[in-house]
């Protein structure tokens, strides 16, 4: 948030300077101490909120100290100045009582709140400023389901923020390269959390690229533990109708667009990526997989998923799913809903996702694989960022 500040006398503007920072910690203030360096600062950049006093020097070779009340909605609301619309507050010191003054200034949204030793002020000035936050933007939304597949991007990229609340969804920022980039934890598993969380996402950050990381099943034949798989196309298995005589699947899918799966074909092929992926991995012996000496992973490129919001933990099970999927890779709880939330984003949006397998769906699915899956997915998605997925659809 970036504040421009007119006040020349030292003592009052700490005052204000400290409410403001105990309010908005990562505020930016830019202060002028009088009227010339004021209507420059105000015409020359767009600033989030002005707070200003009105009995300022004139300029900073002429300190004659004069009422400029007058001249504040020229030079605060010239069409021509970038802060045009910001809104404005006056904190003065000085009699209201001024005929029309207040009431002039209130018709073009700059208020006036008396400055007094007794600090009402600082309450309507807090409540400006959490009125004036600028919405947060990002280039990158990433979406996980479980909180141990957030954590896995610790250290991946590179700055690594602490849990937050941000437009009323949890959140961890990160940087990756030049991409400003968010990590958005689901309130829970499934397609409807998962839905909400995107879309929400896509609404308050307007990122350029949505993506999604985290943990899957594998279909048995077409896919093995540690595997990654970056879907290209997903449906829903569980839309459709009970009847009589069993279930009939209604088949929805989304799938990517060109640019995005040329460009995951371009990481994928990456000849260090895999060296990359495995780096650092430290598995346990519970960690590796029956019949393995260590960790490995194929990365699978345009495989078919999909998505249901049931937990499938019965042998045999996953069959059902592959029926107008010859090859059905994997299932989870979630892709298909970011896909579909990002299809329905008001403004262009690169999406994809990308899961680890970590079970066949069987009655011995169990956790000990987790932690290696939820780091495999993420730095996979680390990588891509990297590569400029977001970027895809740049003119």
């Amino acid at each position: 948030m970036k504040i421009l500040i007119l006040e020349d006398e030292d003592p009052k503007y700490e005052q204000i300077a400290a409410h403001v920072q105990s309010v908005i910690p990562e505020a930016t203030l830019q202060r002028e101490k009088n009227w010339l360096d004021y209507t420059q600062a105000v015409a020359n950049a767009k600033f989030d909120l002005i707070l200003l006093d009105l009995l300022v020097p004139r300029s900073g070779k002429d300190g004659t100290i004069e009422d400029h009340h007058e001249q504040l909605v020229e030079a605060t609301r010239h069409y021509q100045s970038k802060s045009f619309s910001t809104p404005a507050i006056v904190l003065t010191r000085h009699s209201l009582d001024a005929g029309d003054f207040v009431y002039n200034l209130n018709l073009v949204d700059i208020n006036v709140i008396p400055f007094t030793d007794h600090g009402e002020w600082r309450e309507a000035l807090k409540f400006k400023l959490l009125a004036a936050q600028p919405k947060k933007k990002f280039d990158v939304v990433i979406v996980c389901a479980l909180e141990k597949e957030a954590d896995a991007f610790e250290g991946l990229g590179d700055s690594w923020g602490a849990v937050r609340t941000i437009s009323g969804l949890i959140c961890r920022e990160m940087q990756v390269g030049p991409y400003k980039t968010v990590v958005v934890r689901a309130q829970r598993m499934g397609l409807v959390s998962a839905a909400v969380t995107s879309a929400l996402a896509l609404d308050r950050f307007e990122p350029r690229l949505i993506c999604m990381s985290g943990i899957c099943g594998g279909v048995a034949g077409e896919s093995e533990m540690y595997d990654l798989l970056v879907t290209q196309i997903c449906h829903q298995h569980d839309a459709g109708k009970w009847s009589a005589t069993g279930f009939k699947a209604e088949h929805y899918d989304v799938q990517l667009e060109v640019p995005v799966q040329n460009k995951l074909v371009e990481v994928a092929s990456d000849s260090s990526l895999s060296a990359y992926l495995l780096h650092g991995l430290d598995a346990g012996r519970t960690e590796v997989p029956e019949g393995k000496e260590r960790v490995s992973c194929n990365i699978k490129i345009g495989v078919p998923t999909s998505s249901g919001s049931a937990v499938i933990a019965e042998d045999g099970k996953t069959a059902t799913l592959a029926v107008g999927q010859r090859k059905l890779a994997g299932f989870d709880m979630e892709v298909y809903s970011v896909f579909e939330a990002a299809r329905h984003a008001t403004t262009r949006t690169a999406f994809f996702a990308v899961k680890a397998v970590v079970d066949d769906g069987g009655k011995n699915k169990g956790d000990s694989f987790h932690r290696v899956a939820c780091l495999l997915s993420a730095k996979f998605v680390v990588a891509a960022i990297r590569s400029g997925v977001a970027d895809v659809f740049k003119p």
